[in-house]
């Protein structure tokens, strides 16, 4: 297998596209089973069809990819969709898509599984097959292709994507998907052919494929997996690994519930997790031990459909709160339900931070609220409001749809409802209100699979109304794009002629339909993709079903009957509520059977709180007599020059929390490591040698601290050297920035000499070569690419632009920067200056003349050896660990010194 190193193959042209460390691998927590030449393993690929900031959030992804992983026989690796600029770069170097762990191009695995959360994702699941040099259509493929499976929440109704998967996985990856890899890797090992294995795999129960029957595969409808011992079992871990770019939920997650008791009639999850089972609290203790010291969440979600809803939720948040404030560490319940939302939980909440208020109340009618199956009392969500007010919030976001199958009137639309509401609401309240509201899609296997699709046109109506009717100031607007709720028709309830739709969007163009700035572009390959198509796109998108007419998605049952449904219906129309989940409930719905079941079981736990914490307490600066301040160098390498400065701050903030290290926190609302960096490092330049500090509350030595945060770190940033002394609070700590000189660089030219020459002696170079500049430059005698450049900080970003300027390029495209080492000044200090007065008369006593001598012949002995080729300009610059070499003589000096008057102070006192 020939592997893609996308460092070695694209160079710093990764500087060209966006986020580039989305496509170079080498995360904290990766990983990585190495490749030998007698590899037997079977090769499967985790894909997630969307960029990599939406996937990193993604916990299915981190399931499968944790849980296969843990098999001997499988090797598992992820890859994502790609934004358009990395697309354009792969076919410039004529390169398949790669997985990010090893770079195995995805046309020789030996199976990709798509984990479809919404059905928006199929383009970006087009774009990854095509990119990975693999046939789009099933029926093109062959016995030395990849087997192409797909599965999640916007799976479910196969038929839309029957020509593109080979087969369709219904469920829960525990349930079974888990142990049916492991067998498809032991007939790999035995030599099966992939006609073999997928024989194998679509005979499984749950396993969807098109032409599936009981005499092909033992099975002519697939059957929902779920997993029974949710709850009961430690859940595969899904939290690393941690990912290069901050994803767009940065937190940590553990799923506290399975299911929802609550049966919303328009909900597809709610049906697709049946039954409720309830995480036991120890297991959710052990899952927040790991989230906070092993991958250094402060924050951490309780999830779950309704997670207000899970058993004696009070005291879970109590027990979580007693053992982990003092770490800082908070809790937020992100999906709430307004009814089980209560003032203690509330205020258990807020306790270490405010979380955002979040309330889904759909409709606000309480007739409509009944079809729906969800009371919502607006008295009680106005007295959380005010409660909420006064422990400091200030703003709430609600929750809304229309569209929605509900006997309308010209007296009483959705719109006026939802407007009136909220205005009475924001008049009870006076709280700055957030309000989204969407465009109900009806989606397979619920109560309302068969209702109408309201029209783009209906939708566009209802939403103006509700953003014209709510004035400004009070409340912030924001609503679905109608394209995206019309589209999500399409994919969500289509057949199989919705296929040939799709591909032929994506050949003209759509990709990532699920951003809206991209939809805009992509609008018009759908409407020509509309055009094309030998039915109405539109009427079948719309259109009313038949509750006895087949459906698209009968051949998949996720456990409910579809005589409970129609049930549902009924009492939708009835304005008749269904009571929640539970044991031996009396509205038997097909999912429970003897092994699965509603578990809510929550008889009180012996819960191991007392356990002692591995990572740190936050420890503020208050009034520290002597504090120990750390100098630390650290390489930025090997895909690490591809990583932004915020997500290089956020790696050493966690590994600090992780490593047990005394570190010293700053104060506020979010408390943080002390930790300062000399200098921010520009995208796709490499380093030997950054420079940050921090400050610890206990003496450390040396050794420990570079041990500690190496093994928290990503392979591709290492501390190589620190240096710690005490400092006090008498005297103010300098900024590593104040102190700061320049850089020694080398410039790798892609160019000939003599262009580097000629740019050295052109006018734009001048002003770095006059004797005032006080910058260096020597040219590699035998390689006249290659230049080694000494500059002042000032001149940095100026000489790069002199540089982009001469050659008509932008810097990646003209050299490769590696920094060889960070400068500081001399001296920013003074002997006498910035330090507390009752001092001053002992420091004068200081021979500071001698000291200064010896020093400053230390740093030229060092700066002016020959190996650094620079010339007597070293003499303004030292290295930074020589610079705070002098600092920490100063403060060992005044610790001496108030020691001393501390203790004659002591001695007055007894006399």
């Amino acid at each position: 297998m020939n592997l893609i190193k996308p460092i070695e193959l694209f160079g710093n042209e990764l500087c060209s596209v966006q986020n580039p460390s989305s496509y170079t691998g080498g995360e904290f927590g990766q990983i990585v089973k190495k490749h030998a030449d007698s590899d037997s393993l079977f090769n499967f690929c985790v894909a997630f069809p969307d960029v990599y900031t939406i996937g990193m959030a993604n916990q299915a992804i981190k399931i499968i990819y944790n849980g296969l992983n843990k098999m001997k026989d499988v090797r598992c690796e992820r890859v994502f969709a790609v934004e358009t600029d990395f697309e354009d770069l792969l076919k410039k170097y004529n390169a398949p898509l790669y997985t990010l762990e090893t770079g195995m191009p995805l046309n020789e695995l030996d199976m990709i599984g798509f984990s479809i959360g919404y059905e928006l994702g199929i383009t970006g699941a087009l774009s990854i097959l095509d990119l990975g040099r693999i046939p789009l259509l099933k029926k093109d493929r062959g016995e030395d292709d990849p087997i192409v499976i797909a599965g999640g929440c916007g799976s479910t109704n196969p038929a839309p994507f029957s020509d593109f998967f080979d087969a369709v996985f219904i469920g829960e990856a525990e349930g079974g998907m888990f142990d049916l890899i492991e067998e498809c890797a032991q007939m790999k090992k035995e030599g099966a052919l992939r006609s073999e294995i997928l024989a194998h795999f679509a005979g499984h129960p749950s396993v969807w494929t098109e032409d599936m029957s009981e005499e092909k595969c033992g099975h002519s409808i697939a059957r929902r997996a779920v997993w029974s011992d949710f709850g009961k079992v430690p859940s595969v871990e899904s939290f690393m690994p941690l990912p290069n770019v901050k994803p767009v939920q940065d937190h940590g997650v553990v799923e506290i519930m399975r299911g929802c008791p609550n049966g919303c009639r328009f909900c597809h999850a709610g049906v697709y997790y049946r039954p409720q089972r309830a995480k036991e609290k120890q297991l959710i203790f052990d899952d927040v031990d790991k989230l906070v010291n092993i991958a250094g969440y402060r924050e951490i979600s309780l999830t779950s459909l309704s997670s207000a809803d899970y058993p004696d939720i009070e005291n879970l948040l109590d027990d979580l709160n007693a053992k982990y404030k003092s770490q800082n560490v908070s809790f937020q319940l992100p999906s709430l339900k307004v009814n089980s939302f209560s003032l203690p939980l509330l205020e258990k909440l807020s306790e270490v931070r405010k979380s955002g208020l979040t309330f889904a109340v759909e409709t606000p009618e309480e007739a409509w609220q009944l079809r729906l199956n969800k009371e919502v009392y607006a008295q009680h969500l106005v007295d959380v409001i005010l409660d909420a007010k006064k422990r400091g919030w200030n703003k709430a976001k609600f929750y809304f749809m229309v569209g929605l199958p509900f006997p309308e009137t010209d007296e009483l639309t959705e719109e006026k409802a939802i407007v009136d509401f909220l205005i009475d609401l924001q008049n009870r309240t006076r709280i700055q209100c957030n309000v989204n509201v969407g465009t109900f899609i009806p989606k397979p296997h619920t109560a309302y699979q068969w209702v109408r699709q309201i029209s783009p046109e209906e939708s566009d109506r209802k939403l103006s109304y509700i953003r014209e009717h709510l004035p400004r100031g009070k409340f912030h607007v924001g609503t679905h794009d109608i394209n995206t709720s019309y589209l999500e028709g399409l994919l969500s309830r289509g057949d199989k002629r919705a296929g040939q739709v799709i591909l032929s969007a994506y050949k003209k163009g759509a990709r990532l339909d699920a951003w809206e700035n991209h939809l805009k572009e992509n609008l018009k390959h759908w409407e020509s993709a509309f055009a094309e198509a030998d039915y109405d796109v539109k009427e079948s998108i719309l259109r009313e079903r038949s509750k006895d007419e087949p459906l698209p998605w009968d051949s998949v049952s996720l456990g409910v009957a579809k005589n409970f449904y129609k049930k549902e219906w009924d009492k939708n129309e009835r304005e008749e509520l269904t009571p929640k989940c539970a044991p031996n409930c009396d509205h038997r719905c097909g999912v429970c059977n003897n092994k699965t079941c509603v578990n809510i079981d929550n008889k009180p736990q012996n819960v191991q709180k007392s356990e002692q914490i591995v990572g740190n307490s936050v420890y503020p600066e208050w009034n520290i007599p002597v504090m120990y301040r750390v100098i630390f160098e650290f390489t930025k390498k090997n895909g690490g020059e591809y990583i932004s400065h915020l997500s290089q701050v956020e790696f050493f903030n966690r590994a600090f929390i992780k490593c047990n290290l005394p570190v010293i926190y700053t104060t506020g609302f979010n408390p943080l490591p002390r930790l300062e960096f000399a200098s921010t490092l520009s995208l796709g330049i490499s380093s030997d040698a950054e420079i940050a500090s921090t400050v610890l509350y206990e003496d450390t030595s040396e050794k420990d601290f570079i041990e500690a945060l190496n093994r928290h770190l990503p392979q591709s940033i290492q501390i190589q050297k620190a240096f710690i002394f005490p400092v006090t609070n008498q005297r103010r700590r300098e900024s590593l920035s104040t102190g700061l000189w320049g850089n020694i660089y080398e410039y790798s030219f892609k160019c000939a000499p003599e262009e580097v020459k000629g740019f050295l002696a052109s006018n734009l170079a001048k002003p770095f070569l006059e004797e005032d500049s006080l910058c260096d430059f020597k040219l590699d005698e035998n390689d006249g690419r290659k230049l080694i450049a000494k500059l002042l900080f000032q001149k940095d970003r100026p000489f790069r632009n002199a540089l982009e300027e001469y050659f008509g390029k932008k810097i990646w495209e003209i050299v490769t920067i590696h920094k060889i080492k960070t400068l500081a000044k001399p001296d920013i200090t003074g002997w006498t200056s910035e330090i507390n007065a009752a001092y001053q008369s002992s420091l004068e006593a200081m021979k500071k003349h001698s000291e200064m001598i010896a020093i400053n012949a230390r740093f030229k002995e060092k700066i002016l050896s020959p190996e650094e080729n620079m010339n007597s300009a070293s003499d303004n610059a030292i290295s930074y660990f020589e610079l705070y070499d002098k600092i920490a003589l100063i403060n060992r000096q005044l610790i001496e010194q108030r020691d001393s008057l501390m203790a004659k102070k002591t001695e007055k006192s007894k006399k």
